[in-house]
C-alpha cells in the first residue's frame, strides 16, 4: 500500500558524511535509515519558478518512504509513505 500526501510534509533529514541521507525525523519520530534505495534528480520549470529536487526512495526498519530534497531551500519533505 502507498500513501501519496497532497501536500509534501515537511521533515528533518541527516546526512552522513557523503551526504546521503542517514536519519529522517517527521512527527517528532526519528527513523534510521537502513538502506538509500533509490535516487534521482529533477530539474524542472526554468521557464517559470525553477524546481531542483532531488529524489530519496529510503528503507527504514518500519517503512519505505520516499522524501526529496529541494536544492534551492536546502528544505527536505516527506512525498510517499510505502507500508
Amino acid at each position: 500500500m502507498s500513501r501519496l500526501f497532497e501536500e509534501p510534509v515537511p521533515i528533518q533529514v541527516e546526512v552522513d558524511t557523503s551526504g546521503m541521507p542517514a536519519s529522517v525525523v517527521w512527527a517528532a519520530t526519528g527513523h534510521r535509515v537502513v538502506e538509500v534505495c533509490s535516487r534521482w534528480r529533477v530539474d524542472d520549470d526554468w521557464w517559470r519558478v525553477p524546481v531542483s529536487r532531488m529524489y530519496y526512495t529510503l528503507r527504514t526498519p518500519l517503512v519505505l518512504l520516499e522524501v526529496y530534497h529541494d536544492l534551492h531551500t536546502d528544505d527536505w519533505f516527506l512525498e510517499r509513505l510505502h507500508d
